[in-house]
C-alpha cells in the first residue's frame, strides 16, 4: 500500500512536482467552497418561503439570517428571495467553471507526465549499456512504455485525488456539523465502520492488480516476439501452437482484470445502500428524537445524498490506485535500473581520426560470470587506411571485438588504444561519430530511401545522398525504384532484396566519411551474384577512400584481398597475416576456405557440367 512517503518519492522520481499537486487541490478545495456556499443557501431559501418572506422575523431569530443581513447590507443589495437565489446559481456556476479548469489542468498534467515518462524512458534506453539491452526484451519494454506508463499516471494522480475528496468531505462535514454535531458524529462514526469493514478488499486489490501488470507484460513480450515471424511461424506450421500460448496469455489477463473489477464492484454496490441507511436513520431520528425543523432536515438530507458520490469517490480511486500500483512500481523500477544501468561516457579529448591505427594489448572480456571468455588475452594491431579482416568459427569473439570499438562493451583485462591513446580517454560521442557501422542484417525503417541514407547525417543534402548511393553500388537500383530517392521502404526494408538492402545500409554508413568502417559479416546473406557485387564495391570505397576498414568475415572469399586477415579461435588470436600467407600456414582458414569452395553452387555445377560432357 503506498503511504504518503512512497507517494513523495514516486513524485520526485517521476516527475510530478509538488506545486503541481498543490494547485489541484487549490481547484478542487475553491470548486468545493463555492459548490458548499450554493448548496448552503437553500437552506434560508426554503425558510424564506416557509416564513412567508418575513425577513425580519427570520433575522431576528437565526444567526445565519443575521450573516446574511450583514452581507447584503454592506453590498447595498435587497435581503430578497431573488438575491437568496441568484446567490446560490452564481456560486454553482462558480463550481462549474473550477471544475472545468481542474478537469483541463489534471488532463494536461496527466498527458505531460506520461509524455516525460516516456521520453525519459526511451532516452535511458538508449543510454543504458549493452548488458542491459542484451537482458531486456523489447516487448517487455514496449509494454512498459504504453500500457503500465498509462496506468501507473493514473496511480500516481490518484493521492492528489484522494486529498481532493477528503477536502470536499470535510468541508462537508463542518456544515453538516454546525446543522446537527450529534447526527454529525453519529454519521461519521457509521461510515468509519463501514470503511473498517471494507478494509480487507484493499490488499486484495493490490494483490490482484501486481498479476495484471504481470500478465500484460507476458502478453506484451509474446507479441514483439512474435509479430516479427510470421512467415517462420507458416512455414513451421506452428499456427495452432502459437494461437494456443496467446490464448493462455488472453486468459490471464481476462482472469485477473474480472478479479480486480469485481473487487472494485463489490465495494462500489456496497457503499450506496450504507449512505442511503445513513439519509434515512438520520431522517428517523431528528424527527423522533431532535424535533428538527423541516429546512434544516432536508439539508441536512440533501448534503448526505451529495456526499454519497464523494464517500463512493474516494473508496474506488483509492481501490482503483491500488489495482494499478503494479505498474506504478515496474515504471519507477524500470526507469531507476536503467539509470543504474547508464554506459561509461569516456573522457573529454574528441576523436578525430586514426594516424597510426588501433592496438588490443592483453584484452578479456566474458558476458557473465562462470561463461567461457569471448576474448582471452587479444593482442592485436589494426593498421591505419588499411583493410582488416576477421575471421574464425562462430563463438570465437570476432563481434565481441567489434563492439570494443565504439565502446558498446567495456574490457574486464586489457586496453584498446587509438593512436597509443586509451579508448576511455576520447569522449564516447565523438567516436562513435568517427566510426560507421553495417550489420549483418541491416536495419531499416519504413521511411524513404533518402531518409534512411541521411539516417546518422541529418544535415547531408541531395549531392551527398546521391554520392553515398553512387559508392555503395546502391544508385542503380534506387533510380529504377518506383519513386527514385522518395521510394518508401517499408518495414525492415521488405520492399528490397537482401543485396539491396545491404547496399543501401551501406550508403547510410559510408554519408558520414568517418574514419574507420566497420562491416559485420555483409555477405553472409547474400547470393553469389550479390556477393560478387559487393566485392567491387568494397575495392572502390577502398580505392576513394581513406577509411580504416574493419571486416567481420563469414565468406573467406570476400575478404581475400584485405590487407591484413585475422583468425581469431576461442577468443584468441590464432593467426594473422594475408591471403596467401594464411593458406600457406594452413590451419583454421586453409581448411575454412577449402570447405567453402567445395560447398559453393557455382563449383557444384562446374563439378556436374564436367562429369556429364559427352566424349566425342
Amino acid at each position: 500500500m503506498m503511504i504518503r512517503r512512497d507517494f513523495f518519492a514516486y513524485a520526485d522520481r517521476l516527475g510530478l512536482r509538488r506545486r503541481t499537486a498543490a494547485a489541484l487541490l487549490a481547484l478542487y478545495l475553491a470548486a468545493t467552497v463555492f459548490e458548499t456556499v450554493a448548496v448552503t443557501m437553500l437552506l434560508p431559501i426554503m425558510q424564506f418561503i416557509e416564513a412567508d418572506g418575513n425577513v425580519a422575523a427570520l433575522v431576528a431569530e437565526e444567526k445565519l439570517w443575521q450573516r446574511l443581513d450583514e452581507v447584503t447590507g454592506f453590498l447595498g443589495i435587497p435581503l430578497a428571495l431573488v438575491t437568496l437565489l441568484t446567490a446560490s446559481f452564481v456560486c454553482m456556476l462558480c463550481r462549474q467553471g473550477l471544475f472545468y479548469v481542474r478537469m483541463i489542468y489534471t488532463a494536461r498534467v496527466q498527458e505531460r507526465l506520461m509524455r516525460d515518462i516516456r521520453n525519459t524512458g526511451f532516452a535511458r534506453y538508449l543510454e543504458a549499456d549493452s548488458a542491459y539491452h542484451d537482458a531486456m526484451p523489447v516487448g517487455d519494454l514496449v509494454n512498459t512504455l504504453t500500457t503500465e506508463t498509462r496506468r501507473a499516471v493514473i496511480t500516481l494522480m490518484s493521492p492528489v485525488q484522494i486529498a481532493s475528496y477528503v477536502c470536499v468531505l470535510l468541508v462537508y462535514f463542518a456544515v453538516l456539523f454546525a446543522l446537527s454535531a450529534p447526527m454529525t458524529l453519529l454519521a461519521a462514526a457509521i461510515l468509519l465502520v463501514v470503511a473498517w469493514g471494507l478494509k480487507h478488499l484493499m490488499p486484495k486489490t493490490a494483490s490482484v492488480g501486481r498479476l495484471a501488470t504481470q500478465a500484460n507484460r507476458e502478453m506484451s513480450a509474446f507479441l514483439a516476439e512474435r509479430l516479427k515471424s510470421p512467415r517462420l511461424i507458416r512455414l513451421s506450421g506452428m499456427e495452432k501452437a502459437e494461437i494456443a500460448i496467446i490464448s493462455k496469455l488472453t486468459a490471464a489477463q481476462r482472469e485477473t482484470m474480472v478479479r480486480s473489477n469485481a473487487l472494485i464492484a463489490r465495494t462500489e454496490v456496497s457503499i450506496e445502500p450504507i449512505v442511503v441507511f445513513i439519509g434515512f436513520f438520520f431522517l428517523y431520528v431528528a424527527h423522533s428524537f431532535f424535533q428538527m425543523a423541516l429546512g434544516t432536515i432536508g439539508m441536512f438530507l440533501l448534503i448526505v445524498l451529495r456526499l454519497l458520490p464523494v464517500a463512493k469517490s474516494i473508496i474506488s480511486v483509492r481501490q482503483g490506485m491500488l489495482a494499478m500500483l503494479g505498474s506504478l512500481e515496474i515504471v519507477d523500477r524500470t526507469l531507476s535500473v536503467m539509470r543504474e544501468r547508464r554506459e561509461v561516457r569516456g573522457g573529454d579529448i574528441a576523436f578525430t581520426g586514426l594516424v597510426h591505427g588501433i592496438r588490443f594489448e592483453g584484452v578479456a572480456f566474458r558476458y557473465r560470470e562462470g561463461d567461457r571468455p569471448a576474448l582471452d588475452g587479444v593482442d592485436l594491431e589494426i593498421p591505419a587506411g588499411k583493410m582488416t579482416a576477421l575471421v574464425g568459427p562462430s563463438g570465437s569473439g570476432k563481434s565481441t571485438l567489434i563492439d570494443l570499438l565504439p565502446r558498446l562493451r567495456e574490457p574486464q583485462a586489457g586496453r584498446v588504444l587509438f593512436d597509443g591513446r586509451p579508448v576511455a580517454e576520447s569522449s564516447t560521442e565523438s567516436l562513435r561519430r568517427g566510426i560507421a557501422y553495417v550489420s549483418q542484417m541491416p536495419q531499416i525503417f519504413n521511411v524513404t530511401v533518402a531518409q534512411h541514407i541521411r539516417y546518422g547525417k541529418a544535415e547531408a543534402d541531395e549531392a551527398e545522398i546521391r554520392e553515398a548511393a553512387r559508392l555503395a553500388g546502391a544508385a542503380e537500383f534506387i533510380e529504377q525504384l518506383s519513386d527514385g530517392y522518395d521510394t518508401l521502404l517499408g518495414e525492415d526494408g521488405v520492399r528490397l532484396s537482401g543485396g539491396q538492402r545491404q547496399r543501401l545500409d551501406l550508403a547510410r554508413a559510408l554519408i558520414r566519411r568517418s574514419p574507420i568502417l566497420i562491416l559485420d559479416e555483409p555477405t553472409s546473406n547474400l547470393d553469389a551474384e550479390a556477393e560478387a557485387s559487393f566485392r567491387e564495391t568494397l575495392k572502390r570505397i577502398r580505392t576513394e577512400t581513406g577509411m580504416t576498414i574493419i571486416v567481420v568475415g563469414h565468406r573467406l572469399s570476400t575478404i581475400a584481398d584485405a590487407d591484413q586477415i585475422v583468425v581469431l579461435e576461442r577468443g584468441r588470436v590464432a593467426a594473422a597475416g594475408s591471403h596467401a600467407e594464411l593458406l600457406a600456414a594452413g590451419g583454421w582458414y586453409a581448411r575454412a576456405l577449402a570447405k567453402q569452395r567445395i560447398g559453393r553452387p557455382a563449383e557444384r555445377e562446374e563439378v556436374q557440367e564436367r562429369r556429364y560432357v559427352a566424349p566425342k
